[in-house]
């Protein structure tokens, strides 16, 4: 068959790449002038970095095991992270139970209370049981109202801006099952993974793939169109149109309603009823490093970011050559803040920044890099799986493979590239 696959992300690139070992010829359109989607990497120092943090964690086993698969085990190497929470405008190590016991913003009950529902976590079974509940009201019943709006409240809102109230506890359950799944037999410790030289080799192996099989990526090709003429469909990218027998769309649901043609409008409705969240990520090349840690948590709202990410305290092996940092934000992308320049995004982070670690000097910085991402996290709200479309649309051969379909995990790379794997088995 024909293939189009729509997007040259982790799930495109994937499925893309099976597919074209069965002997289909597929072609992969991307609106970017870079493979790997939020995956997609830039040149720093002597290596390449990730224009969004990632890492992944022990239980990534369809990571894992395409990683292995595609010859680059060697260079997937797992470190031990240091993670801490800003909050009261004091750090407190935040990594292990023990730390958690020891954190004196909370009263000793909540601190508790707080380690019993993470715990407890793991015992919910049955996602769909809560997820009329909202995430309020169910850390609030396990953990107590003082963990609530100490700690989880700035997080939540951070994460998902004017929408914190309508989170679905499936979101922050299945956050508290992640992380203590991870840490295996041993609670006290937590391991996380990473490619030497960024997670873009994977996805330029798959596309080495790709090509070697007679496939093609077509970078810097947005899509306009994809319409259906009895048994073949057209895809219009670039003033130009092609068929092919079978679609895979795996940008977001409410792309793919402004795109499809001959769609009903009740569906194209429930394709828009799917929202994200954008993300604001700075990197920082730094000449001086700014802390010990890896992963600072920012519980305070006063601040214009929610994590501080210094790389080059958990990746050793690097060729950087300077002290990399990350300073990411989600926001409604019609908030104010999405539509500021990159000039004073970089003031306000630094000036954020500077509160935190009085020492730091805008000096520092060699090069400052600011991205943007406008899906960048699906809002799981109340009542979630009722929203969720099907894989197969309602246009027979058509596929929506995307972040907002792996409910109840949420998005990373090891959920993309199962929708990935899925999606090529689903093509006969």
């Amino acid at each position: 068959m024909r293939i189009a696959i729509i997007g040259a992300g982790a799930t495109g690139l994937t499925a893309a790449w099976k597919l074209s070992e069965k002997k289909h010829s597929v072609t992969v359109y991307e609106k970017s002038d870079q493979l790997g989607g939020l995956a997609a990497a830039i040149p720093i120092g002597n290596d390449r970095l990730d224009i969004y943090y990632h890492h992944i964690f022990t239980n990534d086993t369809y990571f894992v095991d395409t990683v292995k698969e595609l010859g680059l085990e060697p260079e997937l190497k797992w470190y031990e992270p240091s993670n801490v929470i800003y909050i009261h405008k004091k750090i407190y190590p935040f990594t292990s139970p023990m730390d958690l016991l020891m954190f004196k913003p909370l009263s000793f009950i909540s601190r508790i209370r707080m380690g019993l529902m993470v715990l407890q976590a793991r015992f919910v079974k049955d996602h769909l049981a809560i997820e009329n509940t909202t995430a309020r009201e169910w850390i609030i019943k396990r953990g107590g109202k003082e963990c609530y709006d100490l700690i989880w409240e700035p997080l939540l809102h951070s994460k998902f801006d004017v929408d914190t109230e309508n989170i679905a506890a499936t979101w922050i359950w299945n956050k508290f099952k992640l992380r203590g799944s991870s840490r295996g037999k041993n609670i006290s410790k937590e391991l996380l993974g990473y490619l030497d030289g960024g997670f873009i080799k994977l996805y330029e192996k798959m596309a080495d793939k790709i090509r070697e099989n007679g496939g093609e990526i077509r970078l810097n090709h947005p899509v306009q169109e994809i319409m259906k003429d009895i048994d073949i469909f057209r895809i219009k990218a670039n003033g130009k149109t092609e068929q092919y027998d079978r679609v895979i769309f795996t940008a977001s649901p409410e792309k793919l309603s402004h795109v499809i043609k001959g769609m009903g409008k009740t569906y194209l409705d429930m394709l828009r009823k799917i929202v994200y969240k954008a993300n604001i990520c700075m990197i920082l090349e730094l000449k001086e490093s700014l802390s010990p840690y890896y992963w600072m948590t920012i519980a305070d709202k006063d601040l214009p970011f929610v994590l501080v990410i210094e790389q080059t305290n958990l990746i050793k092996d690097h060729k950087y050559g300077s002290h990399i940092v990350y300073l990411s934000r989600y926001l409604d992308p019609a908030n104010e803040l999405f539509q500021k320049d990159d000039d004073t995004i970089k003031d306000l982070f630094t000036d954020g920044l500077k509160k935190i670690f009085p020492d730091f000097s805008v000096d520092w910085i060699i090069r400052a890099h600011v991205n943007r991402a406008m899906d960048a996290q699906p809002v799981v709200r109340t009542g979630y799986s009722k929203l969720i479309p099907d894989a197969q649309t309602p246009m027979k051969g058509l596929y929506l493979t995307s972040m907002s379909q792996i409910y109840p995990e949420d998005r990373g790379q090891n959920y993309a590239i199962r929708s990935g794997l899925e999606a090529a088995n689903m093509l006969k």
